[in-house]
Parts: C-alpha cells; structure tokens; sequence
C-alpha cells in the first residue's frame, strides 16, 4: 500500500489537464474565436473562466470566451448605456454567427450571459460571453438576459487576483482549489458554485504554509471555506454583485456543514496516516471518489 501523502501527491496531479486535452483545447478555441472576431467585427477575444486563471480540473467541462466587442462611454450623469442592442438583441447576433459557422451543429443555446456550443468531436463545450469595454474604466459590461441588466466585470481583474493569491500561498493555493472543486463535484446536494469556492480560497492564505504539507494546507483552506461561506463574498475586481448574491441562509449552513465536515475527515487523516493508513486511505476516497488511488 503506498504512503497517504503520496496518494494526496498524485491524485492532485491527477486533475490537471494533459497535454493533449490543451493541444485539442487550444486547436478548437483558436478556430472559435477567429470566427467570433470575424463574424461579430470583435476588437478582441481572450480565454475567461476557470480555464483562463489555470483552475480548470479533468473531466474539462466549459470554457469560456470573453468577445470584446467595442469600446463604449457612459455619460458623467449616468441616464443609461449607450448600447443600441438589447442584452437579448445581443446574444442573438452571437448565437447567429455561430449557427451560421457551424449549420449542422445543433443550434448553440442562448444563456444568461453567454451563448453555448457544445462540440461532439472533442467533447469541449464553450461559453462565449459578448462585451462592451468602458470607456477609461477598467471594466466591461456584460448582457444579462431576464432581467434586462448590463452587469460590469472584469475577468482579467479575476484572473490578476488568482495569481497573486496563488503567489502569496508560495503557489500551492491553486492545486488545492482544483482539489476543493472535485470535492464539490462528488457532492450531490452542495450549493457551492465552482467560482465562489474560488473566490473565498483567494483570501485564505497571507503567506506560504509553514508546514509545507498539501494535507495540512487543504484541511486549513477547508476550514477557511467553512468559516467564509457565512458571509458575503464580493466580487474579486469589485464591480459587480457579490459572487454569492442569490445564496440563502439555508444554503449557507449547508455549505458550512459540508465543507465542516470535509475539514474534520482530513483532521481524522493526519492522525491516521501512521498509525491506520487503510482507514486514512478510505476516508479520502470518500471525500474525493475513485479519482482518489492508493495504489494497493
């Protein structure tokens, strides 16, 4: 049987994307976005989403695409967005470009705040998100279909904070948010978006652990979860909503108590890794499902 640590060591690794998951990724959002920048007159598209701040995990679901569309500027006295399009009117000049590039595909399907196409050849989905940038902002504004908002954000804003929050954690923070994520995944009935545990994570650490160890951390990021998810979580560029904004009290105590409770197994796993290494082996196959090996 081999040693826990080890086990935690390779499981992690386990979820990063290979090399040829990012050749088939690259090939295909290449090929998109030379469409979206063609078809919709773009003044530029970049990678967004957890595949853009490096978190994304295996099995690879969506990925997103940030359209810029063109630079607006708000009048001084507010009084409206000076957009001609509707947040509706705007997602179907996207979903009608991509229909006309791909007119066998099943017809790509209009969101929230994105358009969806889904490709059956690499089994990639992507979300392409259109946007206005704003005018000596740092900031640009996004559809919102159903409620008729224009919601301002900033990916690149998200992806800087990432970074820097990975930097400070001496860069062990983002192989464990990847690990926080498959754990969210195996969990049925958990309220947690992938994006707010991400959020939350960034404030986890203020420097590298001292112990060093990926057991240790990830039962301490665990804990900070649990403790941050009963208050609000604001958006990491500071321009929209909080990330969290339509999570219930309820849902709050249910996040809690799960991510609680994966905090105590990984306790229970540092006192037993010596002492009864098949118990501690089987506790984080159930935090984290067959992923989780031990090599016996």
């Amino acid at each position: 049987m081999g040693s826990v640590r080890h086990a935690v060591e390779q499981f992690i690794q386990s979820l990063e994307l290979t090399r040829g998951q990012k050749d088939t990724c690259s090939g295909q959002q290449t090929r998109l976005r030379q469409i979206l920048q063609e078809g919709l007159g773009a003044q530029t598209t970049f990678l967004s989403g957890s595949y853009g701040r490096n978190t994304a995990i295996r099995p690879l679901h969506d990925i997103d695409i940030f359209v810029v569309l063109r630079e607006i500027t708000l009048s001084p006295h507010g009084g409206g967005t000076p957009v001609d399009e509707s947040q509706h009117e705007l997602l179907l000049q996207v979903q009608g470009v991509l229909r006309e590039a791909w007119e066998n595909k099943e017809p790509p399907r209009i969101q929230r705040r994105s358009i969806n196409i889904g490709f059956s050849g690499t089994g990639l989905d992507f979300d392409v998100v259109p946007a206005f940038k704003l005018s000596g902002r740092d900031a640009f504004l996004i559809p919102e279909r159903g409620t008729n908002r224009w919601i301002r954000t900033n990916p690149r804003l998200h992806a800087e904070r990432c970074k820097e929050a990975d930097r400070v954690a001496g860069h062990m923070l983002n192989p464990l948010i990847k690990a926080v994520k498959h754990w969210n995944r195996q969990q049925q009935s958990s309220p947690l978006r992938s994006f707010h545990l991400e959020a939350m994570s960034y404030g986890a650490f203020r420097a590298p652990p001292a112990n060093g160890g990926k057991l240790e951390t990830l039962k301490a990021l665990f804990e900070h979860l649990a403790a941050s998810v009963q208050r609000a979580c604001p958006d990491p560029a500071h321009l929209g909503e909080d990330v969290d904004a339509n999570m219930s009290a309820t849902q709050r105590i249910a996040a809690k108590q799960l991510l609680s409770s994966a905090a105590t197994q990984l306790g229970h796993v540092l006192r037993e890794e010596k002492s009864d290494p098949a118990q501690a082996h089987s506790r984080l196959r159930k935090l984290f499902g067959n992923d989780y090996r031990n090599d016996d």
